[in-house]
Protein backbone atom coordinates (compact mmCIF):
# COMPACT_ATOMS: atom_id res chain seq x y z
CA UNK A 1 0.00 0.00 0.00
CA UNK A 2 3.02 1.98 0.73
CA UNK A 3 4.40 1.53 -2.58
CA UNK A 4 0.74 2.46 -4.48
CA UNK A 5 0.56 5.98 -2.47
CA UNK A 6 4.46 6.43 -3.41
CA UNK A 7 3.33 5.62 -6.51
CA UNK A 8 0.11 7.59 -6.86
CA UNK A 9 2.03 10.54 -5.87
CA UNK A 10 4.57 10.28 -7.76
CA UNK A 11 2.59 10.37 -10.75
CA UNK A 12 0.41 13.03 -9.59
CA UNK A 13 3.96 14.65 -8.94
CA UNK A 14 4.99 13.88 -12.74
CA UNK A 15 1.43 15.25 -14.14
CA UNK A 16 1.77 18.39 -11.50
CA UNK A 17 5.51 19.73 -12.02
CA UNK A 18 5.21 18.44 -16.36
CA UNK A 19 7.95 15.90 -16.13
CA UNK A 20 8.56 13.92 -19.14
CA UNK A 21 10.30 11.41 -19.48
CA UNK A 22 11.92 11.84 -22.71
CA UNK A 23 13.31 15.14 -22.16
CA UNK A 24 14.19 14.51 -18.76
CA UNK A 25 16.15 11.65 -20.00
CA UNK A 26 17.65 14.25 -23.46
CA UNK A 27 18.50 16.34 -20.37
CA UNK A 28 20.19 14.05 -18.15
CA UNK A 29 22.06 12.65 -21.48
CA UNK A 30 23.25 15.92 -22.34
CA UNK A 31 24.43 16.84 -18.83
CA UNK A 32 25.99 13.15 -18.70
CA UNK A 33 28.05 14.32 -22.31
CA UNK A 34 28.30 17.90 -21.00
CA UNK A 35 29.84 16.68 -17.31
CA UNK A 36 32.27 14.16 -19.52
CA UNK A 37 33.60 16.99 -21.78
CA UNK A 38 34.43 19.16 -18.46
CA UNK A 39 35.76 16.25 -16.62
CA UNK A 40 38.17 15.35 -19.42
CA UNK A 41 39.03 18.96 -21.33
CA UNK A 42 38.70 21.23 -18.07
CA UNK A 43 39.01 19.49 -14.88
CA UNK A 44 41.23 16.87 -15.62
CA UNK A 45 44.22 19.16 -17.70
CA UNK A 46 43.66 21.46 -14.87
CA UNK A 47 44.08 18.84 -12.48
CA UNK A 48 46.82 17.85 -13.83
CA UNK A 49 48.40 21.37 -13.92
CA UNK A 50 48.11 21.57 -10.48
CA UNK A 51 49.73 17.99 -9.33
CA UNK A 52 52.60 19.26 -12.08
CA UNK A 53 52.88 22.86 -9.95
CA UNK A 54 52.55 20.97 -6.75
CA UNK A 55 55.77 18.83 -7.65
CA UNK A 56 57.66 21.86 -8.75
CA UNK A 57 56.81 23.23 -5.84
CA UNK A 58 58.18 20.79 -3.68
CA UNK A 59 61.32 20.29 -5.70
CA UNK A 60 61.81 24.21 -5.77
CA UNK A 61 61.31 23.49 -1.48
CA UNK A 62 63.69 20.48 -1.94
CA UNK A 63 66.26 22.21 -3.69
CA UNK A 64 66.13 24.89 -1.26
CA UNK A 65 66.60 22.82 1.44
CA UNK A 66 69.47 21.46 0.07
CA UNK A 67 71.03 25.09 -0.97
CA UNK A 68 70.60 25.98 2.40
CA UNK A 69 72.81 22.94 3.51
CA UNK A 70 75.03 23.77 0.95
CA UNK A 71 75.51 27.70 1.92
CA UNK A 72 75.99 26.30 5.56
CA UNK A 73 78.68 24.17 4.65
CA UNK A 74 80.12 26.76 1.88
CA UNK A 75 79.56 29.04 4.99
CA UNK A 76 81.61 26.76 7.54
CA UNK A 77 84.19 26.18 5.45
CA UNK A 78 84.66 29.72 4.37
CA UNK A 79 85.21 30.19 7.89
CA UNK A 80 87.81 27.31 8.34
CA UNK A 81 89.51 28.69 5.33
CA UNK A 82 89.85 32.44 7.13
CA UNK A 83 90.74 31.01 10.33
CA UNK A 84 93.38 29.19 8.90
CA UNK A 85 94.32 31.55 6.47
CA UNK A 86 94.60 34.09 10.00
CA UNK A 87 96.83 31.37 11.94
CA UNK A 88 99.29 30.67 8.83
CA UNK A 89 99.32 34.67 8.38
CA UNK A 90 99.98 35.01 12.27
CA UNK A 91 102.68 32.27 11.66
CA UNK A 92 104.62 34.01 9.16
CA UNK A 93 104.39 37.19 10.67
CA UNK A 94 105.81 35.73 14.04
CA UNK A 95 108.47 33.81 11.79
CA UNK A 96 109.37 37.33 10.26
CA UNK A 97 109.17 38.71 13.43
CA UNK A 98 111.97 35.99 13.95
CA UNK A 99 113.91 36.98 11.10
CA UNK A 100 113.99 40.51 11.28
CA UNK A 101 115.40 40.57 15.10
CA UNK A 102 118.02 37.81 14.01
CA UNK A 103 118.82 40.17 11.58
CA UNK A 104 119.14 43.03 12.96
CA UNK A 105 120.88 41.50 16.13
CA UNK A 106 123.55 40.52 13.24
CA UNK A 107 123.88 43.55 11.99
CA UNK A 108 124.30 45.40 15.10
CA UNK A 109 127.00 42.86 16.14
CA UNK A 110 128.51 43.67 12.60
CA UNK A 111 128.14 47.58 12.84
CA UNK A 112 129.98 46.58 16.53
CA UNK A 113 132.67 44.73 14.83
CA UNK A 114 133.28 47.36 11.56
CA UNK A 115 133.39 50.39 14.76
CA UNK A 116 135.87 48.75 16.28
CA UNK A 117 137.98 47.48 13.20
CA UNK A 118 137.72 51.45 12.22
CA UNK A 119 138.99 52.69 15.79
CA UNK A 120 141.78 49.90 15.80
CA UNK A 121 142.51 51.37 11.98
CA UNK A 122 142.14 54.94 13.37
CA UNK A 123 144.75 53.89 16.12
CA UNK A 124 147.19 53.05 13.90
CA UNK A 125 146.98 55.57 11.68
CA UNK A 126 147.01 58.13 14.32
CA UNK A 127 150.15 55.95 15.97
CA UNK A 128 151.71 56.03 12.20
CA UNK A 129 151.25 59.65 11.88
CA UNK A 130 152.62 60.55 14.95
CA UNK A 131 155.47 58.55 14.38
CA UNK A 132 156.38 60.32 11.02
CA UNK A 133 155.43 63.66 13.00
CA UNK A 134 158.05 62.89 15.56
CA UNK A 135 160.18 61.47 12.33
CA UNK A 136 160.19 64.44 10.34
CA UNK A 137 160.69 67.07 13.67
CA UNK A 138 163.86 65.25 14.63
CA UNK A 139 165.19 65.82 11.16
CA UNK A 140 163.96 69.17 11.89
CA UNK A 141 166.21 69.67 14.35
CA UNK A 142 168.80 67.80 13.53
CA UNK A 143 169.27 69.95 10.10
CA UNK A 144 168.44 72.87 12.62
CA UNK A 145 171.26 71.93 14.62
CA UNK A 146 173.37 71.26 12.21
CA UNK A 147 173.29 74.87 10.93
CA UNK A 148 173.04 76.43 14.39
CA UNK A 149 176.52 74.27 14.62
CA UNK A 150 177.98 75.68 11.20
CA UNK A 151 177.29 78.92 12.37
CA UNK A 152 178.80 78.63 15.85
CA UNK A 153 181.41 76.98 14.87
CA UNK A 154 181.99 78.98 11.51
CA UNK A 155 183.10 75.71 9.35
CA UNK A 156 181.42 74.90 6.44
CA UNK A 157 180.21 71.22 7.21
CA UNK A 158 180.22 68.31 4.95
CA UNK A 159 177.73 66.27 4.62
CA UNK A 160 179.18 63.22 6.53
CA UNK A 161 179.73 65.75 9.51
CA UNK A 162 175.61 66.95 8.82
CA UNK A 163 174.60 63.16 9.08
CA UNK A 164 177.20 62.28 11.82
CA UNK A 165 175.32 65.51 14.04
CA UNK A 166 172.15 64.47 12.69
CA UNK A 167 172.42 60.90 14.29
CA UNK A 168 174.13 61.96 18.03
CA UNK A 169 171.47 64.86 18.20
CA UNK A 170 168.34 62.45 17.09
CA UNK A 171 169.91 59.49 19.49
CA UNK A 172 169.62 62.05 22.26
CA UNK A 173 165.84 62.85 21.88
CA UNK A 174 163.59 61.45 24.73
Amino acid sequence: MKTLIIATSFSEMVDQFGLHTEAFIAHFIAFAILAAVVVFFGIKPVMQQLEERRRRIEEGEAMHARSEKELAEVQERSIGIVNEARDQAKAELDHARQLSEKLRAERAAKAETDAQTILQNAHQQAEIDTRRQEEALREEFARLLAQATQKVTGKVLTEEDHRIINAEAINQLP
